[in-house]
């Protein structure tokens, strides 16, 4: 069946068959433990979509056909992988049919909404942006919005700020000087510069805390504010603008995590940064583009620097900018190729003459730790040579107990041996060749390891904790408010109701969310529309989650993509100096939107 063809062909039954399966995609997702209600958003959408590319007559080229068909099956297959509980047991007919109903209504909604984007975008700006000539009065503006509610809400509702496990081991790093690189070095300084400040000028550790929370609350404010003022510059509409400063100042996860001590923070308020000012830089944005290369420069260096993997993230995406910028933004490779070279001194010679505690690189191997211990909990047969090297590593006896689908700590932490790291990383060729066959013995095992801990971040929603929302009686003498304060009660009370109905459920998905930034780029792909570009190093962080996260839904792995979103999702719908959308009958044609 050809999903979208000629208008002369193109009938009703087409229509009707497409919109059929559709349904009979959300129906068959009945039951799932993801959120009911993203699955439902995104049939509504896709109905509309089908019903929009049938009246306009939308016709693709072939390329961007190819590219439409690939990822819309993504998508569809990534949906039934992710329930594929639903669909057992494999060997039924029954589960064979159900699952390829779900397969093709998920591709049929998955195509249509990406038809859709692809040939309605984008659109010309409610404004000319030459119109715009108060950019310094916009940015400070929202700053001081931001921060204010920010403001409050750390003195009446989370003084001094909340710490979780990550930040009293920072702490507790500062007040022994031995430092370990679990928790990023040079994040740990910054803590240690605010403690300081802090102490010296109130000599009391919660004011301390309270004053890396303030600075890391403007710090926040000013990324989110250098965002607006970047939308209102590209002539954005004044309602669109006001929605995502809503989302900036009251949305809890970004209220909660403004006054949270966790590296991922920072990080994020970083990658907006690089993000930002890279498109402000392709684009041509503002007047003064020596401040946004500052900006860009700043951004890539604490993206390489808050978080361990964020260099690596940071060296990925040079590598895939590297041949689309190298003839019309040298100035943006060369940049990038400093910040690599003087993060790696700093994350690798300076420690090590400071004589930091690098990271045992077995703390990336959550994933195989995963699937092997996945072959032990079904009791696999396994043959003796290779148990007896899986005993060298694990507390076999405990691995039944202690293994969790969705969380790999309890095994990594608790079923690992006390020597057991030492020894893999001595053989560790031996042991790469012993998770091989064991993935080729039992592939479904691994598959659902896989799955199970990962799916939060590519598939729907899910009901995992968001906000670290108190400070640990453990950390040094640090307390917050009392437990009866009511303007923390009502904070508290609203977080959680806020996450509760299905209406608000979408805000809160890592998943769609995920979703929305890959259409994004395909979009932007798809029309030769350099705005594409800068979603590189949010999708390859995405990536890095994909394939290593220790936690299937953690939040603040994810939380670049929210800091990000907002300005990727009007960058692709809109576009500076349009004046009207582009012509679509042929999507092959380059659009230039200076012709």
């Amino acid at each position: 069946m050809r999903f979208i063809s000629q208008s002369s062909k193109f009938g009703n039954a087409a229509v009707c068959t497409q919109a059929l399966l559709i349904y009979a995609w959300l129906t068959n997702l009945q039951g799932t433990d993801s959120y009911d209600s993203v699955y439902i958003l995104c049939a509504v959408v896709g109905l509309f979509c089908l019903c929009r590319n049938f009246r306009h007559r939308a016709v693709p080229g072939p390329r961007t056909r190819i590219g439409l068909g690939l990822l819309a099956g993504v998508f569809s297959l990534a949906v039934v992988m992710a329930n594929y509980a639903l669909f057992l047991p494999v060997r039924a007919l029954e589960s064979w049919f159900n699952a390829g109903l779900c397969l093709l209504g998920g591709y049929c909604l998955g195509y249509h909404i990406l038809l859709c984007g692809v040939t309605a975008l984008p659109l010309a700006p409610a404004e000319d942006p030459a119109c715009r000539q108060h950019p310094g009065r916009v940015f400070w503006g929202c700053f001081a919005a931001v921060s204010t509610v920010y403001l409050l809400y750390l003195f009446f509702a989370a003084y001094p700020g909340y710490l979780s496990t990550d930040s009293i081991n920072s702490l507790r790093q500062i007040e022994s000087g031995e430092y370990v690189n679990s928790n990023p070095f040079w994040y740990t300084m910054v803590i240690r510069a605010c403690l300081q400040a802090g102490m010296a000028l109130f000599g009391e550790i919660n004011a301390a805390v309270a004053v890396y929370s303030t600075v890391q609350i403007l710090f926040l404010a000013a990324c989110f504010a250098y965002s607006l003022v970047t939308l209102y510059q590209m002539g954005i509409g004044r309602w669109w603008i006001a929605a995502v400063f809503g989302i900036y100042a009251f949305l809890p996860y970004h209220l909660a995590y403004s006054v949270t001590m966790w590296k991922d923070i920072p990080f994020s308020a970083c990658v907006l940064l690089w993000t930002a000012s890279l498109y402000r830089i392709f684009m041509g944005i503002g007047r003064c583009r020596r401040r946004d290369y500052i900006v860009f420069a700043l951004g890539g260096l604490g993206v390489c620097l808050m978080r361990t993997n964020g260099w690596f993230a940071f060296l990925t995406a040079g590598v895939i900018l590297w041949l689309p910028l190298r003839k019309r933004f040298p100035d943006v490779l060369k940049i990038m190729g400093v910040l690599v070279l003087v993060c790696w001194i700093l994350i690798n010679p300076v420690q090590w003459v400071l004589d930091v505690e690098q990271t045992d690189f077995v703390e990336g191997l959550a994933l195989p730790f995963q699937q092997v211990a996945r072959v032990v909990w079904q009791e696999r047969p396994i043959s003796e040579a290779d148990t007896r090297m899986l005993e060298e590593v694990f507390h076999l006896d405990r691995v039944s107990e202690l293994y969790q689908p969705e969380i790999v700590d309890p095994i990594k932490f608790e079923a690992v041996r006390s020597d057991g790291r030492a020894h893999l990383k001595e053989n560790l060729w031996d042991y790469f060749c012993l998770w091989l066959r064991l993935g080729l013995q039992y592939p479904g095992d691994y598959f659902q390891a896989w799955v199970e801990l990962t799916k939060g971040f590519w598939n729907g929603g899910y009901a995992f904790w968001i906000y670290f929302a108190w400070t640990w009686p453990e950390s040094s003498g640090i307390g917050g408010f009392e437990l009866d304060n009511p303007v923390k009660d009502g904070f508290d009370a609203l977080f959680r109701y806020l996450e509760k109905p299905a209406v608000f459920q979408p805000l809160f998905s890592i998943g769609l969310h995920t979703w929305l930034v890959v259409s994004c780029c395909f979009i932007c792909a798809a029309g030769k529309r350099r705005e594409g570009l800068m979603m590189v190093l949010v999708l390859v962080i995405l990536a890095g989650l994909w394939v290593g996260t220790p936690v299937y839904a953690e939040y603040r792995y994810a939380y670049p993509m929210f800091t990000t979103y907002p300005l990727i999702l009007l960058a692709t719908v809109f576009q500076p100096g349009l004046k009207k959308p582009p012509c679509r009958d042929s999507l092959e044609e380059v659009y230039d939107p200076k012709r």
